[in-house]
């Protein structure tokens, strides 16, 4: 038997055996997909995502909090992850469409340019609450199509929807998305792995324990220190029964390839803070200590009669500060501490790295 479907004053023709109809759209992936002889939208079934692997940090956390926002909330809900490849963000996300199939979401994938009215009508259409994945968005979407998805952002459309947003750079999504909670409810940023959830992978993972604080120390040079690189790292040192430092020698992780951290300069002479007497050009950098050595130059006596300048290598570092990123140098009778600052696109910084 077949069947005939009407769409305005077309009819096509069904076989009974290829029509399955649904009431709703059943809970799994989707990928948005365009049929350019039909002129028309449709979603094509693939694997859901699948969290294998334990979870560190704050991934199940924060996925509980952005799904419940969502719930309670009577319309849409917008959410960017902002960060490198392998920073966390990915998982995040896979997380949320994982846990949002308890209540009956399905994930509907985005990952070419689609927008204009056809396209908002197609996912108003879709008549239920569902996640809808934006991956890599400023990538796919140039600046002027970036602007016409701020209507289907905006909740003009009366849908419930979790828009979901990846990006690399923050900086190349749409202005009109900062700031505009109306929009974008929640901003994520990724900017590297924090030390416990380091401690805690090592603790799972690293054969020789004692080489945790060997990882550690390599983590801090890099800015920032992806999830990617510490498994790599992890396994060339179970592999090697390696430090951190040997281990990282051949592998594609390296401190010279990450961004420089920003740090400002403190003296000290036992316990007194002497900061004052630094070079004024020499209070702020902008280097990676692990790699990278420095000029320094400050002044012996208060009255500021004898200066002292001199290169600072990494061999020079007698402590490292994990928990808030702090070097320390011993220079002449003083110590001298690197302290990273905090990311500040505004922020104008010296740069004396050699």
């Amino acid at each position: 038997m077949s069947y005939f479907l009407k769409e305005g004053n077309i009819y096509r023709v069904f076989h009974n055996d290829s029509i399955d109809l649904e009431k709703t759209l059943p809970v799994g992936n989707y990928v948005v997909k365009f049929d350019e002889f039909r002129n028309e939208f449709f979603l094509e079934r693939v694997d859901d995502f699948e969290i294998t692997n334990k979870l560190y940090g704050d991934v199940q956390k924060n996925a509980n909090r952005i799904l419940n926002t969502f719930g309670d909330r009577p319309n849409a809900t917008g959410v960017i992850l902002s960060g490198e490849k392998g920073s966390g963000k990915t998982l995040l996300t896979k997380m949320i469409s994982v846990n949002g199939k308890n209540f009956g979401y399905p994930t509907i994938i985005i990952n070419s340019a689609w927008c204009g009215d056809i396209f908002n009508a197609f996912i108003q259409n879709i008549n239920q609450p569902a996640i809808i994945l934006f991956d890599e968005f400023e990538k796919v979407y140039e600046k002027k199509q970036q602007e016409a998805v701020l209507t289907l952002l905006d909740g003009v459309f009366p849908t419930k929807k979790l828009f979901l947003l990846t990006c690399n750079d923050k900086w190349q999504i749409d202005v009109h998305m900062r700031n505009r909670p109306g929009r974008i409810f929640y901003m994520l940023e990724f900017d590297g792995l924090e030390l416990d959830f380091i401690k805690e992978y090592c603790e799972d993972t690293l054969i020789d324990k004692s080489q945790i604080d060997s990882v550690c120390k390599v983590s801090g040079a890099f800015s920032p220190f992806n999830f990617d690189m510490l498994k790599a790292l992890i396994e060339e040192m179970n592999r090697y029964g390696e430090s951190a430092i040997d281990a990282i020698r051949m592998l594609n992780v390296k401190p010279e390839y990450s961004a420089n951290g920003k740090y400002n300069t403190k003296l000290f002479f036992g316990d007194d803070d002497i900061s004052h007497r630094i070079d004024s050009d020499h209070r702020s950098f902008e280097l990676n200590p692990i790699s990278q050595k420095f000029w320094f130059g400050y002044y012996e006596d208060e009255e500021k009669d004898k200066y002292e300048s001199s290169y600072i290598s990494p061999n020079e570092i007698t402590a490292i500060d994990y928990s808030n990123m702090t070097y320390e140098y011993r220079v002449g009778d003083f110590t001298l501490k690197l302290i990273r600052q905090k990311e500040n696109k505004n922020d104008r910084f010296f740069y004396h790295a050699f």
